[in-house]
């Protein structure tokens, strides 16, 4: 348990207080800091209380894309944490990354919202081959007198164990398809369009991939590594509305009946789908190119109902609007004078001092994790756009910084609020 800077503060005058009952022989004086003293005792019990009510009341899931994968390929690691919040404390959870690992992305590192749920979404690369168990979760709890590192290493927060293969010559290949396909930089027989490296012959190798120009220059076979074919599932994103909308029950059947039959269809045409079901800014579902037909129908129809929405997306400052604001401002003072010189620097200072702020949603960070975790290039976005929007419009900006096509569907409705354009992604298309 450490003490923060109040807390070091107050032991400082404690000190103090006493040294000069001391010197003075003041009793007022060492009263006050054996006062002071013992304040601080009854904070340091407070808050091991808390910390031990909050790590009694854990519960972590953490599942992974995929259990067998080849050295210094990566798994997608999903952890859900749960807990039940303490007034006056602020907690985060960090993956312990097994030995012989290394996580892509910070995902591992999550601020737990302020219901006691945070969702943890990396991409975790194995460097050795062997079976790499996750050890566990680190607990961070502060107030404003002390914080404490909690490791939970015990049989409830570890696991799963990943089986990790030693290097192979070739993959497995994947199905071709027309269209909707990218070029893995892996190797494989399943040649694709790019030559990928030129290597020393293994035993085993395919005959038909010896570059003979080589062998004959040097005396030794070789053979060309291609790139390999594969295509690209996409992310099919289903919000549902909250119960203070008022949604009529076919509107969401309709919304919802879309979505099912997209990841059907998506398992069909490309083998697996990604799913992500959310209710504003509350994350209720997240499956990872999923295979499993009838598991995206149950996690769907699990949420078909409206929700509860803890927090709101309202009152987030949108950065890239406030950058603007600040180049239009620039640009007005330049060429103004007077008092409307002075309205534009004034507007240009208070945006800075807002992008000045280190707060980040936590619904931006899982959205941006999401989005590095999984390659895409569409999204499909069912949503009724009613009441706030600001969760949709934060996805459609992120898709559209990383140049992913997003396609927005919403159904006819007349309690269903249609907007003209989502900004970043395509008109919105009404479903019936």
């Amino acid at each position: 348990m450490e003490p923060q800077r109040p807390t070091t503060a107050i032991g400082v005058m404690a000190a103090l207080l006493m040294a000069g009952a001391v010197v003075l022989d003041d009793p007022a004086a060492a009263l006050a800091a054996f006062s002071l003293v013992l304040f601080l005792a009854a904070l340091a019990i407070r808050f091991r209380q808390r910390v031990a009510r909050i790590a009694a009341s854990v519960k972590v899931e953490r599942v992974t894309n995929r259990k067998i994968i080849p050295q210094g390929g990566t798994s997608v690691i999903l952890t859900t944490f749960a807990s039940r919040p303490e007034p006056g404390t602020a907690v985060s959870v960090r993956e312990i990354l097994p030995p012989g690992s290394s996580a892509v992305s910070s995902g591992h590192v999550m601020p737990v919202s302020p219901d006691g749920s945070a969702t943890l979404l990396y991409n975790l690369t194995a460097l050795v081959p062997g079976r790499l168990g996750m050890p566990g979760i680190v607990l961070t709890v502060a107030d404003p007198f002390f914080s404490a590192d909690l490791a939970m290493e015990s049989a409830p927060f570890r696991g799963p164990e990943l089986d990790v293969h030693p290097h192979a010559t070739y993959e497995r290949s994947r199905k071709r398809n027309e269209d909707a396909t990218r070029e893995r930089n892996k190797p494989s027989v399943s040649r694709g369009y790019h030559l990928r490296s030129v290597r020393e012959y293994l035993p085993g190798d395919d005959i038909r991939t010896v570059d003979w120009k080589m062998t004959a220059k040097y005396q030794r076979m070789f053979i060309r590594e291609f790139t390999s074919v594969e295509s690209v599932p996409p992310l099919v994103v289903l919000d549902i509305p909250g119960e203070e909308s008022g949604v009529s029950d076919e509107a969401l059947a309709v919304l919802v009946n879309g979505a099912n039959q997209e990841t059907a269809a998506a398992i069909r045409r490309f083998g697996s789908v990604s799913l992500l079901v959310i209710s504003g800014i509350n994350v209720l579902s997240i499956l990872l190119e999923e295979r499993n037909a009838p598991r995206c129908t149950g996690a769907i129809l699990d949420a078909a109902h409206p929700q509860v929405r803890l927090h709101h997306a309202y009152r987030w400052k949108n950065r890239a609007a406030l950058h603007a604001t600040v180049r239009t401002c620039r640009r007005a003072v330049s060429r103004e004078e007077g008092s409307v010189r002075h309205f534009h620097a004034r507007i240009a200072s208070v945006c800075r001092r807002s992008l000045a702020g280190p707060y980040v949603p936590v619904f931006a960070i899982q959205v941006a994790s999401l989005l590095r975790s999984v390659h895409l290039t569409e999204i499909y976005l069912y949503s009724l756009f009613e009441g706030d929007d600001s969760h949709v419009k934060e996805l459609a900006a992120q898709a559209q910084e990383q140049q992913i096509r997003v396609i927005p569907r919403t159904v006819a409705a007349k309690d269903a609020m249609t907007p003209r354009e989502l900004p970043g992604a395509d008109p919105v298309q009404v479903i019936a």
